[in-house]
């Protein structure tokens, strides 16, 4: 049943428009009992578990004959098994035990005093799982990162304890698409909706394959009234964006008799305290299903923009439902107000971030293969990084973060591509295209509540009929029927399909020959480039079997950071040149390593930068992503100078200088010039066609200068029209083992290899 009320005629038209988002909150009206330990596990070797009835609490000890184990195992908290009973959770073959068979998990909890109805919540079991409480089945769950929940009320025991237990399988895929055996590693069929599953891309280690209850499981007890799904809360600018129209959709489930209550609305504006809009209204609540919607009109409204180009602002808004003798039900959410487009041509794919396109400056985020081992303090040191470095947007590739980090970006200002869990091959009919549906709308109505998700991704560098027949067509229907205020990518690399529109380049790293090769090449929008480098030596030897398989290329981390640095920057203002011209943005892979063995990152697995030799990738970061910059056009001889502002700041007249130098000092050219700098724009400052000899090295130095001196930007070159060559052995030579690139390491003798 829904039930609606509106502040005036036509605002149902004005909220379809556009659109802004929230996070969910409970407040401590509700008892929330946390069932955080002691758990127990085991592992069902045989996977006979249920044939002997182990959910049944009354079970006995194993018997002779029976393959099955009593000697349950205490774990310290909940997280994925890898990293509670493994002693290397990132690499080793005793990991592939971990999905060899199933886990049982159990645990023994009182019920609360009082106790009527009640919700028992999972909030991520990893991958497959199914439920038993007190014996009795409660249901199965596929996924790996959205919360489900049963109602448990009239199955808790009264006077003994309730047995809780959870089967739990995460299983190996091993059959491959046709043809593809010969390419064994980038053609098995996916059969579980999870991106950080990957089956030894040579990104992922081929063991690792997370498994296990790894969120909070709860038990929330209500009096019959409670919540059927988060609050979602949308915000619709007028023409003139004087005002906003914010729309809530609160679903409610009433297990008892319709009832009379009231709803409450109050929306606080988080910039400075104060109340925007607030009402009260009586409703009628149906027995079963019932979705409250409630439009409030706030007036001169703060719009959420990113960090370089205004501010986050967020509001606030408090829910809360009166029944006469009941405790009040209340949420809050926060949320903030602004429009996202994206206009897809055969010429250009661009964003428009409240009505006015925006240049993203992005980076793929995945910061641990184990998602259950991040924290806050985790995101909030690369959020912070990121900004530093300039970044404005990360991509979450191929899995979904813990909430924690969206609500971060929605406070800092960063925005978010979020991918779903479709990578590579993956089954294409009917029944798997139903699941991935289910998953993707489960995604969407989990996120779609944050201001910093900018767009959906459905698939990446899907092939075969995913495109064209299913699932993609169907995964793009579906995030448009749940979520019309958002664009979705439909396959991300498909950058001549207009349901997708980015590309991929990898030259002079995974796709071979010289990163020069992108230049006088066009790119709409970049949502992949990059190459890998490894950490200082100091830091690999934290891991001494990396340091030992790469004892070879310790003494030489420099150069491949160094190559790290020149592909980067070379990349980046590639791009930042041809600003919408077409290109509307890139996103480097990655921003941080998410193992200690996977190199793609400028800032290693422990959150340090890779500085060796010239600096690596961050160096690169600093001198080309800045909002503000100014570049030097080059292949192997200069062609021009190039000065971009992607801020909303107009900086009127300013002056862009250059000198070029020998090693010696001795000047070969120097210039200035006055250039306006509008808002959000690019220039062609002059030609550089000083003639570079082939056998020389040359300094160049940038400056973007106020006119009354003070540097805007500074950028500089060192040798730049000799460029390195891709470095030897990569990316052909994997340590598999390891699941590490090996470069030009030496080969291991057989009688000396460690088995793990």
């Amino acid at each position: 049943m829904k039930i609606r009320e509106y502040a005036s005629a036509g605002l149902l038209l004005a909220f379809s428009l556009a659109a802004v988002s929230a996070r969910a909150e409970d407040l401590p009206t509700r008892r929330e009992i946390n069932l955080d330990g002691p758990w127990r596990v085991t592992q069902d070797v045989h996977d006979v578990g249920e044939k002997v009835q182990w959910f049944n609490p009354d079970t006995r000890d194993a018997r002779v004959g029976q393959p099955l184990s009593d000697a349950w195992q205490t774990i310290p908290r909940l997280a994925h098994l890898q990293l509670l009973l493994a002693a290397q959770p990132y690499f080793g073959r005793e990991l592939r035990s971990f999905n060899a068979a199933p886990w049982w998990y159990r645990i023994d909890f009182p019920t609360p005093a009082g106790a009527g109805p009640a919700t028992l919540r999972f909030e991520g079991v990893d991958y497959y799982c199914t439920v038993w409480l007190n014996g009795k089945p409660l249901g199965s769950h596929e996924g790996y990162a959205d919360p489900f929940e049963y109602e448990v009320g009239d199955r808790l025991l009264h006077g003994r304890a309730n047995a809780l237990i959870v089967k739990v399988w995460s299983p190996w895929d091993r059959e491959t698409s046709p043809g593809g055996e010969a390419d064994w590693v980038y053609n098995v069929i996916r059969r579980m909706v999870k991106g950080t599953y990957e089956h030894a891309d040579t990104f992922v280690q081929r063991d690792v394959n997370p498994v296990g209850i790894w969120r909070a499981v709860k038990l929330i007890l209500h009096d019959g009234v409670r919540e059927d799904g988060p609050p979602w809360v949308s915000a619709a600018l007028s023409p003139d964006a004087a005002s906003a129209t914010v729309a809530v959709t609160w679903p409610i489930r009433n297990d008892a008799e319709p009832q009379a209550a009231g709803v409450s609305v109050r929306i606080v504006s988080l910039t400075d305290g104060k109340v925007a809009a607030q009402s009260s209204q009586p409703v009628d609540l149906a027995a079963g299903a019932n979705s409250i919607e409630r439009h409030r009109r706030i007036d001169a409204p703060r719009l959420w923009n990113t960090w370089d180009r205004g501010a986050p602002a967020l509001y606030r808004v408090d829910l809360e439902l009166t029944r006469a003798g009941r405790a009040p039900l209340r949420r809050q959410a926060t949320f903030g107000i602004r429009t996202v487009a994206l206009s897809r041509t055969a010429n250009q794919t661009r964003f428009f971030l409240n009505g006015k396109p925006i240049y993203l400056r992005g980076a793929t985020y995945w910061p641990d293969v184990y998602i259950s081992n991040m924290d806050r303090a985790r995101y909030e040191r690369d959020v912070a990084a990121a900004v530093r470095a300039g970044f404005n947007a990360f991509r979450i590739h191929v899995h979904t973060e813990n909430p924690e980090f969206y609500e971060i970006c929605d406070r800092m200002g960063m925005l978010v591509l979020q991918d779903f869990d479709l990578n590579w091959v993956f089954p294409e009919d009917a029944n798997f295209t139903a699941r991935a549906v289910r998953l993707f709308e489960s995604t969407i109505r989990q996120l779609r509540n944050h201001p910093s998700i900018l767009a959906w991704i459905a698939m990446n560098e899907a092939g075969g009929r995913a495109a064209t027949v299913r699932p993609g067509p169907q995964l793009v229907a579906a995030a448009k029927a749940l979520d019309p205020t958002r664009p979705t990518i439909k396959n991300s690399s498909a950058r001549d399909d207009l349901e997708s529109g980015d590309g991929h380049d990898y030259r002079g790293s995974l796709g071979g020959g010289k990163y020069t090769d992108i230049y006088g090449t066009t790119e709409k929008l970049a949502t992949e480039f990059g190459v890998d480098a490894p950490p200082a030596a100091a830091r690999l030897r934290l891991v001494p079997q990396l340091a030992e398989r790469l004892k070879d290329v310790l003494p030489r981390v420099a150069e491949l950071d160094d190559y790290q640095y020149r592909l980067l920057k070379y990349y980046v203002e590639h791009y930042r040149i041809q600003k919408y011209a077409p290109n509307a943005g890139y996103f480097q892979f990655m921003f941080i390593d998410f193992c200690p063995q996977s190199f793609y990152g400028i800032y290693d697995y422990w959150g340090a930068p890779k500085v060796e030799g010239l600096g690596g990738g961050l160096r690169a970061m600093l001198e080309s992503n800045q909002p503000l910059g100014i570049f030097m056009e080059y292949q192997d001889a200069p062609a021009a100078i190039h000065a971009v502002n992607d801020t909303n700041t107009d900086l009127g007249e300013v002056i862009a200088a250059w000198r070029v130098t020998l090693p010696s000092g001795e000047l070969v050219t120097e210039g200035t010039r006055a250039i306006p700098l509008g808002p959000d724009s690019h220039v062609r400052v002059a030609d550089l066609n000083f003639a570079a000899a082939p056998s020389q090295t040359y300094r160049v130095v940038l400056n973007l200068e106020s006119k009354d001196g003070k540097i805007l930007s500074h950028n500089e070159y060192d040798d730049p029209f000799h460029h390195p060559q891709r470095p030897q052995g990569f990316p052909e030579r994997m340590d598999h083992e390891l699941g590490m690139r090996l470069w030009w390491a030496g080969r291991v003798p057989i009688e000396s290899r460690v088995i793990k």
